[in-house]
Formats: C-alpha cells, structure tokens, sequence
C-alpha cells in the first residue's frame, strides 16, 4: 500500500499561538436599586444568585497551557506536541505523535478539535474523552486501542488505525469514512461495513478472507487486500462502484480474475505470476487506466495497459517448440 499523508492546510482559519498565557480581567457591573418603604426594608433580603459555572467563556489556549494540561495528565509526555488554535483561542489541530500519551482527558472541555494524530503511544488505549467532539482527521496508528465505540455517529474524512488492537468494527454502522485504514490490525469480518460510506479502505495484513460485506459498502473508490487470505473476488461482480474502482491483490491467494468480468476496474494491482485463470479478462476491461504488480511506500511500478502488457507478454513468452 503506498501511503499518502498530507494533513489540510487551514491558510486563513487558524494561526499557531505562541508561547504565553493570555490574561483576562473581570468586571462587576453594579446599579443603584430603587428605594423601598419601611416595612419592605425589614424582609429578609434573598440571597444573590451564585454564578452558573457552566455559563463562563471558553479556556483561551496558548501553546503553553496545552503542554501544561497534557503534562498534568500524562507524566511521560515528551513535550513535542504540535498544536494550531484558532483566532478564538480554541484548539483544531493537535498533533502528539509518539509524545508518551495515555490519558486524553485532557482534551475535556474542548469543542473544537477537528484533527488529532495519536501515532505511536502504545499506552493510549481508551479515546472516551473524543465523544461528540468534530473530528475530521483522526490518526490512531500504532497505539493500544482496542474499542472505538466513542467515534459512533461522526463523519470522518480520515480514520487510521493501523498497527492497533483494534478487531470490532460495529461502531462504524454509524458513521462514514472517507479513508479507512486498517492496516495490520487483527479485523477479520467485515460486516458492520455493510451499508457504510466508505471511499477507500486498507486492509493490507489483516485476517479478512470474506470480502462479500463490500459489495454493500456504499461510496467505495479503491479497496487495498494486499497479504490477505482474500481467494475469490466474485463479490466484486455484485457491488456497485460508480467512479470505478481501484484493487490491490498483490502476495494473495487469488488465482482466478475471470469474475473480474464486468467490474469497472480502474487501477489493479496483482500477482500475475500465481494468476491460472482470468488474465485475458483483465485484458478485455475498458476502464482499467493502470496495471502493475507493486504499489507501496518503497514504489511502484504502475503502467497503462496498452505499455503493460507487452511488456508483461515479453517477459512471459513461452520459448519456442523444437
């Protein structure tokens, strides 16, 4: 799978704040009460109301006070937390990569967050603190989480929970997601997806063998299998894709692409050298826009077909008969 990670710049909607701790003053306003008669002077005098602790203004943050509440809560913080803050004071971006997190209670009291990147604490395991909050942009890679029930209900752009314990995917019957990465995790069924929006889905690593569930995922753009015991694609014949769809089978059981047949395939990715049945399918496929058999990190080798297949034919010519 290759991987590509841009986090949205917000040109206009947020400032970084720099280090320092906004002050504020308190104004009690007083007003002249009209006189009272004599016996009215004698009641007792109702006690003034106390001030509704829940009505005081939003926290203003500064970078300053953001490391100071993480640090309260996680003694092994390393301090290189990133964080952006709107012109109101407010956190929308943080970023705590490999920071030594373990306990988001922190983030309590705050509304406003729409990116958080939790990469690589592996003591972080409970994310209830993020209920309700209006995550776009949620990156839970390599951590020790386990149960995502507290994102029911929102609409992520991105979800990233690769490298986690994560193996229940029934809190996201309630969600969409625009890109779900589930890279190196132990799912194995699929089911809850069905009837979710989803764009693109990795699955790369991962125990799934059944891929009948995304012939239902509504949205799908592009589903990553790669090192998968995923055998048969027929499931693929049944769903609906109108973009098309982009399909990694690479280092899979997969030998037959004959079901192929009818798929509006735009980009696969596949092992030909373990394909017995199906290959003149894939030939025959009119939307199909690229073909190679790598498509990671380290590169890929991705070409149109009309340069693919000579090559590939080439390369596979069976020697003459003597």
């Amino acid at each position: 799978m290759q991987k590509i990670f841009q986090l949205p710049i917000f040109a206009a909607a947020f400032f970084l704040v720099s280090c320092g701790d906004e002050g504020g003053e308190t104004t009690t306003m007083t007003s002249d009460a009209p006189g009272k008669s004599d016996d009215q002077a004698n009641e007792p005098v109702p006690p003034e109301p106390k001030p509704n602790p829940q009505a005081a203004e939003p926290q203003f943050w500064s970078d300053v006070k953001l490391h100071a509440a993480i640090r309260e809560k996680n003694p092994a913080y390393t301090g290189n937390g990133i964080f952006g803050i709107n012109p109101q004071g407010q956190p929308i971006q943080i970023s705590l990569r490999e920071c030594g997190i373990s306990d988001l209670s922190f983030l309590e009291g705050i509304t406003t967050l729409q990116q958080l990147d939790l990469f690589g604490n592996r003591g972080l395991s409970d994310i209830s603190p993020l209920t309700g909050m209006p995550l776009q942009n949620l990156y839970l890679e390599n951590t020790g989480l386990k149960d995502i029930s507290p994102l029911e209900g929102m609409q992520l752009a991105e979800l990233y929970l690769s490298g986690s314990l994560v193996e229940d995917l029934t809190p996201l019957k309630k969600m969409a997601v625009g890109k779900l990465n589930l890279v190196q995790t132990p799912v194995e069924d699929l089911s809850p997806l069905e009837g979710v929006f989803v764009n693109y889905i990795w699955l790369t690593d991962t125990q799934v063998s059944d891929i009948s569930p995304l012939a239902k995922v509504r949205g799908l753009e592009s589903i990553t299998l790669h090192r998968t015991k995923v055998e048969d694609l027929s499931p693929l014949a049944r769903g609906q894709f109108p973009r098309g769809i982009r399909l990694h089978i690479g280092e899979t059981p997969v030998t037959d692409l004959s079901t192929l047949a009818g798929v509006p395939l735009t980009r696969l990715v596949f092992s030909p050298d373990r394909i017995k049945k199906g290959l003149d399918v894939v030939r025959q496929i009119p939307s199909l826009r690229e073909i190679g058999t790598q498509f990671e990190d380290a590169g890929n080798d991705l070409l149109p077909p009309h340069a693919f297949w000579p090559k590939y034919d080439a390369e596979n010519k069976k020697p003459d008969a003597k």
